[in-house]
């Protein structure tokens, strides 16, 4: 028995990249469930046979097992030859989806597009009205009939400053026909007839005038067409939405503004704030250069500041929240004028040293003059702020 018994052998053949890729879109395509295994359940519900497979007793065979090719549904079905070709088109008919302009044939039919768009029915009535009248006049027949048509639109078109009335007048008056001559009682037959055929003359005239001007207008009606073009469209947007719009883009931005603002400001130094002046005084054989730093605290306020504006404001403003105006001016002074003033307060300070210096005789004798201590002015206060960094300049 031993001798009998033949091993299987199963040869699989290992499905390629795109055998694999095909594979994967049939079973998205197919809810999730690989095709094999639907194979297998539809044979179930048929009751189709079910091959066994060989016993150990059976000569021995070799058993191919082939793997089906999963993309053979979208050969069927999409006429696909190949997983790149369904790839190609997908990203196609993706691109077609984002791009909806390319679904409008012409910029004609892109403005009527906009015009029903932006509720300009009555603009876009006229343009078509007046687009399909020469179209039928310029294809139709020269006639007695369709001759009083084409005149007149030719003439509207020719002269757009008239009215209607007054191109019905301009009309009769060059291809207008008499009434028929009533016989009256005083005439005879042959008088009668005699005015007849006169009007008729005078009917046939004007008509073959007419003929030859509606066939002279056609070529102007053509090239009126070619001209037709619709009013712009002037659709009608809520300001307020564009407001709102605005500012909401504004306030998107705001953020990365806010980092960037506080990202310069914070790069800086005390020294980069640095004051130099240099004061001369001849007369008194006096000459230095004055030089003033930030100290740490009044540059870390003045950089807050800078960051954010309403800390700035806070300093001008009074205890019940109204505007201390005149603080305000007074920093905006100083701010353009700090040389000035720290000159002047320099040249102050020198004159008040040297007359404590000079001897007091208002007492008899030698006496040197002390420093009477003095109130604060203004003066004295503007240069103790822009010492310590003042309002964060």
């Amino acid at each position: 028995m031993a001798d009998n018994i033949v091993e299987e052998q199963v040869i699989v053949q290992e499905p390629s990249a795109q055998q694999q890729i095909a594979e994967q879109m049939a079973i998205a395509l197919n809810g999730g469930i690989p095709p094999t295994q639907q194979a297998q359940s539809e044979a179930a519900v048929t009751n189709e046979p079910v091959i066994e497979p060989a016993t150990q007793q059976q000569p021995a065979v070799q058993v191919a097992t082939v793997v089906p090719e999963p993309f053979s549904i979208f050969k069927e079905k999409f006429g696909y030859q190949s997983a790149e070709d369904a790839i190609r088109e997908i990203e196609e008919l993706r691109k077609f989806k984002e791009t909806p302009d390319l679904l409008i044939p012409d910029e004609q039919s892109a403005n009527i597009l906009k015009a029903i768009q932006g509720g300009s029915l009555k603009e876009l009535h006229q343009y078509l009205d007046k687009q399909l009248r020469i179209d039928n006049l310029i294809s139709a027949e020269v006639n007695t009939n369709t001759a009083v048509d084409i005149v007149k639109l030719g003439m509207q078109l020719k002269y757009s400053d008239l009215t209607p009335a007054e191109i019905e007048y301009k009309f009769n008056k060059q291809f207008g026909i008499p009434p028929k001559p009533v016989q009256s009682a005083v005439e005879d037959d042959d008088e009668y007839q005699n005015k007849v055929a006169a009007w008729d003359s005078i009917v046939q005239d004007r008509q073959m005038e007419l003929l030859i001007e509606a066939k002279l207008a056609k070529p102007d009606l053509a090239q009126a067409k070619s001209k037709l073009s619709l009013p712009e469209i002037q659709t009608s947007v809520d300001e307020g939405y564009l407001q709102y719009k605005k500012m909401l883009e504004e306030q998107a931005k705001q953020p990365q503004r806010q980092q960037e603002v506080e990202a310069a400001y914070k790069a800086f130094t005390p020294k980069a704030l640095e004051t130099k002046l240099n004061f001369t005084d001849e007369a008194n054989k006096i000459a230095f250069e004055f030089q003033y730093e930030p100290d740490a605290e009044g540059f870390s306020k003045a950089v807050d500041m800078a960051c954010d504006f309403n800390l700035f404001w806070d300093n001008f403003n009074n205890q019940d929240g109204t505007p201390n105006r005149q603080k305000f001016l007074d920093a905006i002074y100083f701010a353009f004028n700090k040389e000035k003033v720290i000159t002047e307060a320099i040249k102050q300070g020198k004159n008040a040293a040297i007359k404590a210096m000079l001897p007091d005789n208002s007492q008899g004798g030698l006496v040197k003059q002390l420093v009477q201590p003095v109130a604060e002015n203004e003066l004295d206060s503007m240069m103790k702020q822009s010492l310590k960094g003042y309002g964060g300049y």
